[in-house]
């Protein structure tokens, strides 16, 4: 027989309407009226938001009654249902439920709302368990709210899930970049800019790394924005279906590979270092700046003498300056407020070349470390200024 979430909802409904009966009546918490979010706390807008979203008893992760709790880690149970209520499918009936050893029928309360998001796609067990109260690392969080939107825009093109798969990306015939599983994910996350970039200085201790776990705050954002997102940068999504990379040499494949390891870090002002503890400086937490990450892949691992920090003045090093029709893999791309016209002094931002319009950057807008397209882009076309070699030109022969 097919069962529904609130089989057990109703049970509850009765038990607290008799408790309700003494007690008089009780108006559903809005985010307006959570005593713990202030006007000015970095998530209210979302937070005021999504918890206006879904029924009035049964709204987006509006889980603690006049309570929010916005710095508390999410719990995989919170965020299945978060993300069941978002996508309208609460009522949704369950045939076959899935065996959980560790989520009780009838006794936990998010029980169906965790069969319903298994049954989707959304979330997924390990074995038998489901692991309700453990927490959500960033780069799962993200996966999980992309999941929903192309459950909630089936319309849209969702190919890029697929082909930046890393058992199935070959940008070269026969590379694996061995890219982390989360590529696609991020990539999609941060193209719909689901992230919030945290501002310096004293918001930068809240930034997330892929691994580490997220507050129910930053899903509040992560839906705010996802819920919201507009046709057009859905549709841009197409552009990263099918990306690939003109013949790389062996130290070519090598810096692609490095940097491609850090997609998805927080962009953190003056950061160089994945973790916090980096032994140039300090730094509110693991992540980088622009030139912070250019520095990191170039300098740091491969030895290349790179001795300024900021993008303009590794810019003012550039000799010859690299036009965009001879850029190569491994190249230092830096853009500035006039483009090719740019002097040094405009010059704001810097990333690593690909190939075919292809690099990697840490940027704000993106909340860290993503791939970008001089082509599908025309911000990033029309700012580009000019390009630095520091690879051998030994490097660049492809055997």
């Amino acid at each position: 027989m097919a069962l529904r979430r609130h089989s057990l909802g109703l049970l509850v409904a009765l038990a607290l309407s008799v408790l309700a009966l003494a007690a008089g009546p009780v108006s559903p918490a809005v985010a307006q009226t959570y005593d713990d979010v202030p006007a000015d706390y970095w998530a209210r807008a979302a937070i005021d938001w999504v918890t206006d979203q879904g029924p009035g008893d049964d709204r987006v992760l509006d889980d603690y009654a006049t309570l929010f709790r916005p710095d508390r880690l999410v719990t995989r149970r919170q965020l299945a249902r978060a993300l069941v209520v978002a996508t309208g499918h609460q009522d949704d009936a369950v045939a076959d439920p899935v065996f959980l050893a560790d989520v009780v029928p009838d006794v936990d309360p998010y029980y169906w709302d965790i069969q319903i998001a298994i049954e989707l796609g959304l979330m997924a067990p390990t074995l038998d368990l489901f692991n309700p109260l453990g927490t959500v690392p960033a780069h799962k969080a993200e996966r999980a709210v992309i999941r929903a939107l192309a459950l909630l825009h089936p319309e849209t093109d969702w190919t890029l899930l697929t082909t930046l798969r890393p058992s199935v990306w070959r940008p070269n015939p026969d590379w694996n970049t061995q890219a982390p599983a989360r590529l696609p994910w991020i990539v999609a996350s941060r193209h719909l800019l689901l992230r919030y970039n945290h501002p310096y200085p004293s918001g930068e201790v809240r930034e997330r790394s892929p691994g580490e776990a997220v507050s129910r705050a930053e899903i509040a954002y992560m839906l705010w924005k996802g819920l919201r997102v507009e046709s057009w940068r859905l549709a841009g999504l197409e552009a990263y279906e099918a990306i690939t990379f003109p013949l790389l040499s062996y130290r070519q494949r090598q810096v692609t590979k490095f940097a491609l390891k850090y997609i998805g870090y927080p962009y953190v002002y003056g950061g160089e270092w994945p973790t916090a503890d980096s032994p140039y400086g300090y730094q509110a937490h693991g992540g980088f700046d622009c030139s912070g990450f250019v520095w990191w892949v170039l300098k740091v691992r491969f030895g290349y003498p790179i001795y300024e920090r900021t993008a303009s003045e590794m810019a003012r090093k550039a000799v010859p300056r690299i036009t965009r029709s001879s850029l190569k893999c491994g190249d230092i791309i830096f853009f500035g407020d006039d483009g090719t016209a740019s002097t040094v002094s405009d010059i704001y931002h810097a990333g690593i070349y690909l190939g075919r319009g292809w690099f990697i950057h840490s940027t704000g807008s993106s909340a860290g470390v993503m791939l970008a397209s001089l082509n599908a882009s025309a911000y990033w076309r029309d700012h580009f200024a000019w390009g630095r070699r520091v690879l051998r030109p030994a490097e660049l022969v492809v055997l």
